[in-house]
């Protein structure tokens, strides 16, 4: 090495600053770096412009990436775009992101377009650009706004792109998801398997729903146990949906109870609607059995179907057991068609009083004084512009700030 830098290797004198910075001596680091930058290495000087850079020295950092980049170097111009971003300095920063995506930089085409894309300017052109250079947010991006703009065809050739570029779970789970949307559920099923296998967390519930709309019953819940046993909230509601849908209350009880944060459980209309349709029988026996939570569930799913009688028995039982997302779901139904009574006598003449258990106030003001954050949200609307309205909204949104960090923990922890 020695010899080397004697002999005015510069990539030896860099790396003889890299050892330094390893062994935490940052001092000597700088030494090699501007000596080999002094001999006109670019990496020296970029290696400089980043120490000046993370200690203040702007303009330093600067003088140095300006010198690495007139020799062509795009991680200099990205040092260059990078400063003048954090200044406001919007046009120079596209400007010498444009310059390192002319000199075939991915992540600098993939910048010009996020640039474009935050002044409202069409960025589609360098998206694409950068996607066919292989750069995976590119792809992510491109693929996720054609999905959402119904281009499945052309989300599945970029998806099918970034799966072969990158390997990664996540374009996988994307492009499987297109592939069910499609209709082509033995494929979707296939790349969510291997989505799964590659440690992607939400890909055995994705493999569930594919299963769910294939019939296979057995091999969803299976998926569903699995993905609920890492701690997924959404496969445990899944999975209780399934148990509740044969008629097994008591299991999915005890799913949903895990499933559940402050604002309740998500109910999955879809997944329900994918399973064989019940009739009224069978749905009285399961409301007939169903404790708390099923009957939160019951009633949500009653009430999207505008089975409205139905919904409202639900609810009224398990808020009357003391459910906060019962209370505020109910809330919601009294709000759109009031109560049993009042719907009964909407042909009748004359006028009635409302009972307090028909008004929605009075259930959103339950739920909310039992946590519960959406019911909060509701009765800020009703109380809108008076201080109780922003005392409510406040409490929602500390309330969703908890449900959010409890969230992520879950995730970190599975």
């Amino acid at each position: 090495m020695r010899k080397k830098v004697d002999s005015g290797d510069t990539a030896a004198v860099v790396g003889l600053g890299v050892a330094a910075a390893r062994r935490g001596d940052v001092a000597a680091a700088e030494v090699w770096y501007r000596a080999a930058a002094d001999r006109g290495d670019v990496d020296g000087m970029n290696l400089v412009g980043l120490l000046c850079e993370e200690r203040g020295a702007v303009a330093e950092a600067s003088r140095w990436y300006a010198r690495a980049a007139a020799k062509g170097d795009t991680v200099a111009m990205h040092g260059l775009a990078r400063i003048a971003r954090r200044d406001g300095r919007l046009d120079d920063a596209e400007r010498w992101y444009r310059e390192a995506a002319d000199h075939g930089d991915q992540e600098a085409m993939t910048a010009v377009a996020d640039l474009m894309s935050s002044t409202g300017r069409a960025d589609d052109e360098w998206y694409r650009r950068a996607a066919e250079s292989g750069d995976p947010r590119a792809l992510a991006v491109l693929g996720t706004r054609l999905r959402a703009g119904g281009e499945l065809a052309e989300a599945e050739r970029w998806l099918r792109r970034a799966v072969e570029v990158t390997d990664e779970p996540f374009f996988m789970v994307e492009l499987g998801s297109v592939l069910a949307e499609r209709g082509d559920l033995d494929e979707a099923g296939t790349w969510h398997r291997r989505a799964a296998s590659a440690g992607h967390v939400d890909a055995l519930g994705h493999l569930g729903s594919v299963l769910v709309a294939r019939g296979d019953l057995g091999q969803a819940e299976e998926a569903y146990r699995e993905a609920a046993g890492t701690g997924r909230r959404s496969a445990m509601a899944a999975l209780a949906l399934l148990l509740a849908h044969r008629g097994e209350v008591g299991e999915a009880e005890d799913w949903l109870a895990r499933a559940a944060t402050s604002a309740g459980v998500e109910v999955d209309h879809d997944l329900w609607s994918a399973l064989p349709p019940l009739d009224a029988t069978a749905l009285d026996r399961r409301e007939r059995d169903a404790a708390t939570r099923v009957l939160v569930v019951l009633g949500v799913l009653a009430r999207r179907q505008d089975d409205v009688d139905r919904a409202e028995r639900c609810l009224r039982r398990a808020a009357g057991a003391g459910d906060a997302q019962a209370m505020h779901e109910l809330g919601m139904l009294l709000t759109r068609w009031g109560g049993a009574a009042r719907r009964a006598a909407a042909h009748r003449p004359g006028r009635r009083v409302e009972p307090v258990a028909d008004r929605p106030a009075t259930w959103f003001t339950r739920a909310a004084e039992a946590g519960h954050p959406d019911a909060m949200l509701s009765l800020s609307a009703l109380h809108k512009g008076r201080p109780e309205g922003d005392l409510w909204w406040r409490r929602a949104i500390a309330a969703r700030q908890a449900d959010a960090m409890e969230a992520l923990v879950d995730d970190s922890s599975g």
